[in-house]
């Protein structure tokens, strides 16, 4: 019996010391790690809305106005530069713990990063480090990776990556060494910075399909939401074409949006009619974005900065509430099951007003 409750001691031991340090030197960027992390925090089944898409979701879609003035809770699951392969895994992940009814996808992404895209691997740490490990996480590596050794040596395990961060550790590393609780942190995280871009403008009748990867994966998200229930939102978070991310590639990714349009009507034939793709720069006046005096963007890949989340979340909103209703998108405020939305719009407000911003 002694030996049973010393080995059992141990055990509990060096699991807490273990879960202790990776909390302690785990990285927490709101570029992604920190929309994986605070997933497992949000109340059960209380996500209604999820969005899915790279930094111009988590930039511009801004689920403190979805509450504030709609009573939608939504959440951004999003990371720097997503790929739909990353998409794709997100939504198995969250529906683990939650049931949304309607998922907004951002086609950025696919749009703008094609399989030469150089750059690919970078932005692994901020999709990869907050998501608990499971055979879901270890099937998103496998699709990240694209069967190169040296991806698994740097990302799996994820300690690895971060193990060695003694000099970068801030007081915020040590209160959460014993874990954290992240239920008011709905993954939007206002930029505020003032940046002058050009108008966005289609430039092309031309169709051109993403990646064979990409496409794959689209696919794949439709069958998951259609066979689960769930409405398929498909939009483009507004900012300026084409803008070169990788110097001697053209983008095109106005031809890929033309692709996308082809590919949904499609769908529609087929008999699917739970998704729908809102083609923004067809009808971008509605929504009121200023680009050429820099009010609504952020910095030179046209973010959007706080005062651009806000028009565009509110077009938003009212796009889905009169596509889906209150029958999916229910107003919530004053429930206090979904009192954590309120904490948050509070702290974003908070965050507002250190910036020297208006409130909106």
């Amino acid at each position: 019996m002694k030996t049973l409750i010393a080995t059992l001691l141990s055990v509990t031991v060096i699991a807490t010391s273990v879960s202790v340090t990776d909390n302690l030197f785990k990285e927490k960027s709101e570029s992604g790690i920190k929309q994986c992390l605070a997933v497992y925090s949000q109340p059960e089944d209380t996500v209604d809305m999820l969005v899915l898409g790279t930094s111009h979701v988590h930039c511009g879609v801004n689920t403190a106005k979805l509450w504030s003035d709609y009573g939608i809770a939504a959440y951004d699951y999003s990371s720097a530069e997503q790929s739909l392969w990353v998409s794709y895994h997100y939504l198995r992940e969250m529906c683990k713990y939650q049931k949304p009814k309607v998922v907004v996808l951002d086609f950025f992404g696919p749009a703008a990063f094609l399989d030469n895209y150089d750059y690919k691997y970078h932005f692994l740490d901020d999709t990869l480090y907050g998501m608990k490990f499971s055979a879901n996480k270890l099937e998103m590596m496998r699709a990240c990776f694209d069967g190169k050794v040296e991806n698994w040596d740097k990302f799996f395990p994820s300690y690895a990556g971060y193990h060695d961060r003694y000099d970068q550790l801030e007081e915020k590393d040590l209160k959460e060494a014993w874990g954290a609780d992240y239920s008011s942190f709905k993954g939007f995280t206002p930029i505020f910075g003032n940046q002058e871009n050009s108008n966005p403008m289609i430039t092309t009748d031309e169709a051109k399909a993403p990646s064979d990867k990409s496409v794959k994966y689209l696919q794949k998200i439709v069958d998951y939401t259609v066979d689960n229930g769930i409405e398929l939102y498909i939009t483009v978070i507004p900012y300026t074409l084409n803008v070169t991310q990788q110097e001697g590639i053209v983008q095109e990714e106005d031809a890929r949006y033309n692709w996308l349009e082809g590919y949904v009507n499609k769908l529609h034939e087929q008999g699917i009619g739970s998704v729908y793709f809102d083609y923004t720069f067809k009808h971008i006046g509605d929504i009121g974005i200023d680009f050429e005096s820099g009010a609504d963007t952020a910095d030179g890949n046209s973010h959007l900065n706080y005062n651009g989340s806000v028009k565009f979340t509110g077009y938003l909103a009212g796009d889905l509430r009169n596509r889906y209703g209150t029958e999916l998108l229910p107003d919530h405020r004053g429930d206090e099951k979904y009192s954590s939305w309120d904490k948050h719009v509070e702290e974003i407000r908070q965050k507002v007003s250190e910036a020297g911003w208006e409130w909106k």
